[in-house]
């Protein structure tokens, strides 16, 4: 068999996987992988045979923080399996009214539908983070909406605060693939009259926001939080995901600090959703 009929997977356990997964996929990514996958103890990242020679794990591994230990396992997938094997890993998942699906699936019964194709980002709405910001993302009026999501991934936060009516949302991340990867899911969605994304990080907003997603992580969180209130209309509302039950004290600290009042919180298999509202200082 031809090395372009087979696909490599590298199935990488990481331990602890909360900011060890994020830190992984960083180094990774400077690599030639085409895909990868979030799983509950790491990631899988995907590459066809014929460019496995470009390839430097021990390199990306010898990077990590000597906190985390990280594992991995490879295993060959022929290219005839590569869809199933790949579809098999996104299957339709349902959040309040809405369906979430890949192109690839049929579309369902509920009364709406998101449609993502995930590619190398983050946010298909599997991982219980997503499923938390989307279902209070629902609980909000989004109608002539300013929105800004920070760390997007697939985009589909900002998607969906399109589709509930928002009037504006600017999706930003530090990795070019998740610019590119929202802009085609908007287009999916057909609202990439809404949605704009950007390379880049929280210094690169000028203008301020009614809404601001921030799905990422404690520590960048805990980082980000004073530019986000900075970058909030009074009342403006932050929702906040990416941590865990016992981060949410620090988290609303840093919050209380900067003019954040908080207000609900939901919880998912310890992982966190926080609803904050910003009043000044």
């Amino acid at each position: 068999m031809d090395s372009n009929d087979i696909y490599i997977e590298i199935d990488f356990h990481v331990s602890p996987p909360d900011d060890g997964r994020d830190i992984l996929l960083a180094l990774l990514s400077e690599q030639q992988f085409e895909s990868f996958l979030e799983t509950k103890t790491g990631l899988r990242a995907y590459i066809k045979q014929a460019d496995w020679d470009r390839i430097n794990v021990q390199q990306a591994l010898s990077l990590m923080p000597s906190a985390f230990v990280v594992s991995h396992q490879i295993n060959e997938i022929p290219v005839e399996n590569w869809n199933a094997h790949w579809e098999s890993s996104f299957q339709p998942i349902v959040v309040g009214d809405y369906t979430v699906r890949a192109p690839f699936h049929l579309p369902k019964t509920t009364a709406y539908e998101l449609i993502i194709e995930p590619k190398m980002s983050f946010g298909t709405g599997h991982h219980q983070t997503t499923q938390l910001m989307m279902t209070h993302a629902l609980e909000i009026d989004m109608r002539g909406k300013s929105v800004l999501d920070m760390g997007c991934g697939t985009g589909i936060l900002g998607i969906l605060a399109a589709d509930l009516g928002a009037k504006s949302v600017l999706a930003i991340d530090i990795e070019s693939w998740c610019v590119e990867n929202t802009m085609e899911n908007a287009e999916l969605n057909r609202c990439n009259h809404i949605v704009k994304a950007i390379r880049g990080d929280v210094d690169m907003v000028a203008e301020t926001y009614d809404l601001i997603f921030a799905n990422i992580n404690r520590n960048t969180l805990i980082r980000h939080i004073p530019h986000y209130a900075k970058r909030l209309q009074r009342q403006g509302i932050l929702l906040l995901s990416g941590f865990y039950q016992t981060n949410l004290l620090a988290i609303t600290q840093v919050c209380n600090a900067n003019g954040l009042t908080f207000q609900s919180n939901t919880k998912l298999d310890d992982w966190v959703c926080a609803k904050y509202v910003y009043s000044g200082l």
